[in-house]
Order: structure tokens, then sequence, then C-alpha cells
């Protein structure tokens, strides 16, 4: 009897073996693990990439159970789950990928993403589930966000402005620290341009040119400007900034670095003017000796030549010298020299002594129209309008009448002199600048000062033969007073002359001897 072959079992072997051979290279050179399981749970195929990841050759895997492979408690539970699903068809992993936990063979469980497919063979059911390990991603993953919250803790920490801006000046982010500087929360703010909401109008548009042209190499580093805070006061930052940049060199916006030196400007500020005041004292102070000189060394000296000086001129004008224009001129001129180095002598021991103020009651009105009255007469002989406003509801001020006299008739003489064409005029006036305050003011059209000159300043003066003393020793009599004195230019020609006065009287702690 013949045995009858079928014709195409060879071919259908040859591609079952073939088949077989891709399914097996497949399993060898693929990176993840592939594990199959029956029904039961019994491992069938363990690939050489589950050997390399649970540490197990496949022949201590396959035959047994795969709870084997998986840590407490999903190695008790697994089964279960096998037959639950088989009674019930509720799927817990098919399908879907998970985030389990493995077990190597030396113990260690280690992170693993799962994908597990369902296959029918016949009536046989096959579970075959890839997995990847994960240790390596999820470690960099907590690497990386443990630096990002360490690096959001230290910008949030720190004492210094953190800015972020996009390439259009607009605040992206910043951190606690500019919250507090800027008195602005930050999500009020993200979104708008930082130099509109937060830098003065006139550093605008240099600081748009410095930030969003720049900064290029050679662009300035470490420069100050300001910032307006949301109660409207500045600080001063000392700014450092950088382009960020995406990997094909793209800009993406700005970060700013800030640190607010208000504090230290502000004590260097201080710091200067003590040294300034240290210094003015020390020059007074000299001023102070060498004035004590003079009076010592040319007081006696000028007071005998004085008397000299009248005696030769009574004597010339009873006709004790004949003829007696030769002595009579010269002893005229003998004594108006005198006079004026008494004078400048009276000067420099006003400036140089402490002044003590003798505080009463001063009423304005009455006080100034007295001043005007003494300068009338040089006043209309140089063709000078000279007058007083209306000072009728000026309150009393309290303040030494003779010092305060001194200071007026150096101004009012002062711009008498100055006015150099007709028509002059030179007007007082008295106003209430502020609560608890008044301002004298002393107004002429003539020639100005000079930006040049501080006329405060001891021996600065506009005046060909003046001894630059006068209003030095103004100064110091109103700010012994505890006001202050101060001029500007009055147009279209001229110089304005103010004074500021407390109306209570010098604060305490001011050289001065009271009256009751």
């Amino acid at each position: 009897m013949t045995k009858h072959v079928d014709p195409e079992a060879p071919q259908a072997l040859h591609d079952l073996q073939v088949a077989d051979a891709r399914w097996r290279a497949v399993l060898a050179t693929v990176r993840d693990a592939i594990i199959a399981i029956d029904l039961s749970g019994t491992v069938t195929v363990f690939n050489l990439a589950a050997e390399q990841m649970f540490g197990y050759t496949a022949d201590e895997v396959v035959g047994r159970n795969v709870s084997m492979l998986m840590p407490p408690p999903y190695r008790n539970e697994h089964d279960g789950y096998l037959r639950r699903y088989e009674r019930t068809g509720e799927a817990r992993a098919i399908g879907r990928i998970r985030d389990v936990h493995g077990r190597r063979k030396n113990g260690e469980v280690f992170p693993v993403e799962l994908s597990v497919s369902e296959s029918h063979v016949g009536d046989e059911v096959l579970y075959t589930a890839i997995l990847r390990d994960v240790s390596a991603r999820l470690a960099t993953e907590s690497a990386l966000r443990f630096e990002r919250d360490f690096a959001e803790r230290l910008i949030d920490t720190a004492q210094v402005i953190v800015l972020v801006l996009d390439t259009a000046g607009r605040i992206e982010r910043y951190n606690a620290f500019t919250e507090h500087v800027s008195g602005r929360r930050l999500v009020d703010v993200r979104g708008a341009e930082w130099f509109a909401v937060c830098v003065p109008e006139r550093e605008r548009a240099r600081l748009r040119a410095l930030w969003l042209d720049g900064p290029r190499p050679g662009a300035p580093r470490g420069h100050v400007s300001q910032i307006v805070a949301a109660d409207g006061r500045e600080r001063d930052i000392e700014w450092n900034t950088q382009t960020l940049l995406d990997g094909e060199g793209r800009r993406l916006g700005l970060l700013c670095i800030g640190d607010d030196i208000t504090d230290r400007v502000e004590a260097e500020n201080e710091l200067r003017e003590l040294q300034r005041a240290a210094q003015e004292r020390a020059r007074l102070a000299d001023i102070g000796a060498i004035t004590a000189k003079v009076v010592h060394d040319l007081g006696n000296p000028l007071a005998a030549l004085s008397m000299q000086a009248q005696l030769i001129l009574r004597r010339a004008r009873r006709g004790d010298f004949q003829p007696v224009a030769p002595v009579r001129e010269p002893a005229e001129q003998i004594l108006r020299t005198l006079r004026r180095l008494e004078g400048l002598v009276h000067e420099f021991t006003d400036f140089a002594r402490e002044q003590r103020l003798d505080i009463r009651r001063v009423h304005i009105g009455p006080f100034l129209t007295s001043c005007v009255e003494l300068w009338q007469a040089l006043a209309a002989e140089r063709g000078i309008s000279l007058t007083v406003t209306d000072l009728v509801q000026m309150p009393p001020l309290y303040a030494d009448e003779v010092m305060l006299r001194r200071v007026l008739d150096n101004l009012i003489k002062n711009a008498v002199e100055a006015v150099d064409q007709e028509p002059g005029l030179v007007t007082i006036a008295a106003t209430i600048p502020s609560e608890g305050k008044i301002c004298i003011a002393v107004e002429d059209n003539g020639a100005g000062i000079s930006e040049a000159i501080d006329v405060f300043k001891l021996f600065e003066t506009t005046k060909p033969n003046g001894t630059g003393i006068g209003l030095a020793v103004a100064r110091q009599l109103i700010e012994a007073h505890g006001g202050t004195i101060g001029h500007a230019p009055r147009l279209p020609r001229g110089t304005t002359f103010r004074i500021e006065l407390p109306i209570e009287g010098p604060p305490a702690g001011r050289a001065y001897g009271s009256t009751p």
C-alpha cells in the first residue's frame, strides 16, 4: 500500500521553521524583556533581555510561576488576578501600560514599565508581557526634579532680584525678593512690559536699548539704574544681564540679576555729606582762628589810627594847618580806609563767633516795613522803586529781631546796589509756603548772579570791593534759626533771594539764648 504524502507539507514545515527562527531572533535581540505565561501563570518564554534584567537564566524561570519575579504584595496577588480575569474578563493590566515593580534574583526591587497583551492559540491562552527597566530614567527624572526644586528654592530665597523677560521685554517670572522690593506680586504683572511697570520714565528708553538690543559683547555689566516700587519710591539697583538662547543660538529672552544697593548708596551719600561737613567745620575753625588773630593784631592799631586821623581832620578843619587842602584830603582818605577795615574786622568777628540768638516775637509787617524805610533814601537816590507787599495777614514769627534785621539789611542793600539800569525795582514780600513756615523774598531786576559764583561761600562776591563775608554770615544766622536761605534767577533779569523760617522759632538744640 502506497503512503500518501501531502505535497504542501514540506513547504509548511519550512515556513514554520522560518517563523520560529525569526521569532527567536527577535527575542534574542530586542532590548526590552519579553515574558510569556499561560493561563496558570507559568512562564513559557523568557528572553535574553529578561535574563539580563532579572538576573535569572531562562532555564531557572521557564516552567515556574511568574510571581517569582515580583516583590510582595504583587507576588501573592498575581494568581488571584489571573483567576478573576478568567472568570470576569475584567482586565487590570492587559492593553495598557502600567508602572509596576519587579524583583531581581538578588532581591533588589526596581521600577518597571509593563505592557501586557493576550493571544489565543487554539484552546490555549497566552499572555505576553513586555517590560522595560525604568530605573535609570526615574533616577534621572528624580535628579532633575531635585535640581529644579533646589534652583527654585535658591531663587526664591536669594536676596537679589531674579527677573526673566521675553524678547519683547515682557515679564515672564521673578522671585519673591523682587516682589518684596517692587511691592508687586508676580501674578498681577506677568505678561506686562517690565520697563512700563517698574522703570522710571526717564530711564525707559536707555534700558530698553541696553537690554533688548543686547547685551552684546562689550555691553556694560554691573550698570546701575532705578526701579519704581508700587508705593512710588525709587530703589537703586545694580544689574547684571545675560541673554537666554535655545540650542540653535536663537534668543529666548533675558535673565536679569539685580542687587538692591539703595541702602549702600544712601550710606555713601551720608558719609560724603559727613566728610564735607567735617571739612567745612575744619575750614571754619581755621577761619575763626585767622579772624581772632586779625582782630587781635589790627583792632587796637586801627582804633589808634582812626583817632589820629580824626584829630588831624578836626585840626585841618579849624585851620591849624596852612594851607589845609594837602592835609585834609589824605586825612579823609585815611579815615575812609580805616572805617572800611574796621567793618571788615567786624564782619570777621561776626562770622567766627557762635550765633547766640535772643528769641522774641517779631511782627512781620512792621519789621519788614522798618527795614525798607532804612534804605528808601539810597533807593530813591538811584531811581529805584523799593516796595513791600501787604503783610496784614502774616502771623508773628519767633526769631532774633536784631540778627534777622542784619540779614534783611544785607539783602536789601545788595539788591539796591545790583540794579544797574532804570527803571529799577526791588520788592520785599512774605508768604506762607507751607504749614509752620514763613518765606521772606527780596527780589530785584538787576544784573543777576553768575552760576559760577557761590555767593554764600566765604570770600565769594560779585562786587569789585566786596568782602565776600556778608552773605556767609547771613546764612549762619538763618541756619541758627533753623531756616534756609537761597537764591534763584528772576526772569527776564535779576535775582530773588528767599529766606524760609519756622514760625515757632529754632528747633531744640540750636545755639541761641531764649528770652522769656
